[in-house]
């Protein structure tokens, strides 16, 4: 009997090694981020502003009750794991990074061990499994999921979903009610997590009618679709009072919105591709189409040369990418300049793997050869390398926000908040020349006049101060801080009476 000796060979010879592979390259690829600190984009209002809520165990509950940044208004957020796993790290770390950071990790090591364990559900060789498991842990888009705490919600997503398929196609060839119940818990999870699971389910719809194909499909292997009502039932109770008197989407709007944003779908496609033009805060009028135009280009090609199609996969992949990607199209305000930040790629992605296993290039890959090692392994070091070196720029506040304005110089926002985070750094010179930029920009960005008038304030400009923060009070009437900062101006200037009513503003 022939030995195995090549590399592949002693890789698939235990179980455990290939997933030992994937946490000691996943841990040595995400080691710098344990020392990240926050970026002050909803990091610091989820763990920063809400420690109150973090920090009392007794809230696990109470997670289910409200939106995950805990407002009295304008919520649209329902995330109850987003805001359990955070409780579970602040119980360790407190408010330091470290801990958050380093359970993103981990998320990401579980998602991708998940993953392999998906593809070989699917029938794909463990081999071609497991080389876009490695993809998939290195892949530069997807670097903002696991560099960027908030971004956690995605991997937690991944984990459930994945975990909700493995199990469900063990219950469809085994109709073990075990499995059944997993796959049921799981999606529960998974819902709980993010609205955007219940895409799932015309999935696995899908799934069970033309890939599975038994000939005469039992009334048993719609269990999982009937459990799946009750777990919906239920959260849309729940998150209706967490979200309750929050404004709320029509289908027409929210149609529309996706149809405007459509555009962007081209975008990701070259980011998957050619991910070389990252942001950690892209909008569309700032990305280039040109990769994502060679991108669908490229995939054209490869599926000319394609023989024997399998087209049930083929479209399972696509159903899969855009069941995930699209719903991250609906905004709540389509006032505001919309972001297409990468960690929402990061589910998305796995359909496009699908996509590409199904194409005779990947097909016949074969992983002995030295010369195809080669090749693969230097795609791998590549997407390895840019991974690093942009997870870098989720490092701190300063560097985050200067790459959000580098790339996306016309995102009002991003000059908002690269102002702000001067301002805090004591620089007002360049906060000021940001936070005018934003309001050149948009003249009814919101914060943007208060924030101008604190820098008037520290250059001991009053009256301009003043002037801001009357603007900001024009466009933003609701914003408590204006009232509370015009307020101490006018303390300041001895104007009492008017320092008063300020405060006592709603």
């Amino acid at each position: 009997m022939e030995k195995n000796n090549s590399f592949i060979d002693r890789i698939f010879s235990k179980n455990w090694i290939p997933f030992a592979i994937l946490a000691g390259l996943g841990l040595v690829l995400y080691f710098q981020t344990f020392f990240f600190n926050f970026t002050y984009l909803d990091d610091n209002n989820l763990i920063l502003g809400n420690q109150y809520f973090l920090s009392n165990f007794a809230n696990i509950f109470q997670a289910f009750l409200t939106d995950v940044f805990h407002l009295s208004h304008s919520a649209f957020y329902y995330r109850p794991l987003m805001t359990i796993s955070l409780m579970f790290d602040y119980q360790i770390g407190g408010i330091f990074p470290f801990m958050y950071h380093f359970t993103s990790v981990i998320l990401h090591l579980l998602a991708t061990s998940l993953l392999f364990i998906f593809l070989k559900k699917l029938d794909y060789k463990k081999e071609l499994a497991f080389l876009f498991s490695i993809l998939f842990l290195v892949h530069p888009a997807l670097s903002q999921t696991v560099a960027w705490i908030p971004g956690r919600n995605d991997s937690l997503l991944a984990i459930f979903l994945l975990a909700t398929f493995i199990f469900f196609i063990k219950y469809l060839k085994s109709e073990k009610i075990s499995n059944l119940i997993w796959s049921l818990v799981f999606f529960a999870l998974a819902i709980f997590t993010k609205e955007s699971a219940i895409c799932a389910l015309p999935i696995m719809f899908f799934y069970l009618y033309f890939i599975f194909r038994e000939k005469k499909l039992s009334f048993n292997k719609f269990y999982f679709f009937i459990g799946s009502i009750g777990v919906i039932g239920i959260w849309t109770l729940l998150r209706h009072i967490a979200l309750l008197g929050s404004p709320s989407l029509t289908i027409t709007e929210m149609f529309r919105s996706v149809f405007f944003n459509l555009p962007a779908v081209v975008q990701f496609l070259g980011k998957i591709f050619f991910p070389f033009n990252l942001s950690v805060l892209p909008i569309m009028q700032d990305t280039t189409f040109w990769y994502g135009l060679s991108a669908t280009i490229l995939l054209a090609l490869i599926f000319f040369f394609t023989k024997n199609k399998r087209w049930n996969f083929i479209f399972l992949g696509l159903l899969w990418f855009l069941a995930f990607l699209l719903p991250s199209f609906i905004r709540p305000n389509s006032a505001l300049v919309a972001d297409f930040i990468e960690h929402r790629l990061y589910l998305p992605i796995i359909g496009i793997f699908i996509i590409l296993l199904e194409t005779d290039l990947i097909r016949k890959i074969d992983l002995k050869k030295k010369s195809v090692l080669i090749i693969v392994g230097s795609v791998i070091l590549l997407f390895s390398i840019l991974t690093i070196v942009h997870s870098q720029v989720f490092a701190n506040r300063l560097a985050f926000w200067k790459n959000a304005v580098q790339n996306s110089p016309h995102y009002p926002l991003a000059h908002r908040n690269l102002g702000a985070m001067e301002y805090l750094d004591k620089d007002l010179n360049d906060a000021e020349k940001e936070f005018k930029i934003a309001l050149e920009l948009n003249p009814n960005e919101e914060m943007a006049h208060n924030n101008l008038g604190l820098v008037y304030v520290g250059e001991n400009k009053l009256i301009e101060a003043e002037m801001e923060y009357k603007k900001e009070l024009e466009v933003n009437p609701n914003y408590d801080n204006a009232y509370f900062n015009l307020g101490l101006l006018y303390w300041q200037e001895k104007k009492y009476p008017e320092a008063e009513a300020n405060w006592k503003k709603p």
